[in-house]
């Protein structure tokens, strides 16, 4: 077991812990823009293309972070 493949694993999963409601954040800053931009066609259509991106990298990062789970659990059964 490695202690420091450990401790990398866990700090890159806080990380994502930190950006993924960050993400959710975003998305909804975007779709509020939308919202508020009913008027003005193509802002309207950027600002909904935002919050599907902000959509988006959560999904990424969710998929990044269940893989740091798995290999952080895999590196701590090693350890047993």
């Amino acid at each position: 077991m490695s202690k420091e493949k450990i401790r990398e694993l866990k700090k890159k999963i806080e990380a994502l812990v930190i950006a993924i409601p960050r993400e959710l954040e975003a998305y909804e800053f975007y779709l509020d823009l939308a919202e508020k931009s009913a008027d003005d066609a193509p802002s309207k259509e950027m600002f909904m293309f935002l919050a599907k991106q902000e959509l988006f990298h959560r999904d990424h990062l969710e998929r990044i972070m269940n893989d740091l789970q798995s290999q952080l659990e895999e590196e701590l059964k090693k350890g047993k």
